[in-house]
């Protein structure tokens, strides 16, 4: 599995540069969308008790990644321009929704070794 070696936070997208060479691009909008935290997702149900899952509503217009940090070797955190910021975003999960050419061209490969 590669290593982000730089994750840079754009008006429109954030890119992360891959230690294998790859540059994913994740449109800001698509990425809070994305969010896979509990909230955004929806919990595991408890014993005798229904799942509720929640309404994810689309991200507001002009969303961006404000801060982000490193989650031990395996995910990154963003905190986003609406104030969210409990999503844990997995090195996997980043490289299957990434949206750079080669990888919208390809999306029978995914990117997940």
């Amino acid at each position: 599995m590669p290593n982000p070696r730089k994750v840079s936070l754009g008006q429109s997208q954030v890119v992360i540069e891959w230690s294998d060479g790859h540059r994913s691009v994740h449109p800001n909008a698509d990425l809070r969308e994305a969010c896979p935290c509990a909230v955004c997702k929806g919990e595991p149900p408890a014993i005798g008790v229904s799942r509720a899952i929640p309404l994810t509503p689309a991200a507001p217009a002009g969303i961006r990644a404000s801060s982000y940090a490193m989650v031990g070797r395996y995910a990154i955190s963003f905190v986003w321009s609406d104030g969210h910021g409990s999503g844990i975003y997995p090195y996997d999960y980043l490289l299957a929704g990434c949206m750079c050419e080669a990888c919208v061209a390809d999306k029978s490969a995914p990117r997940v070794r």
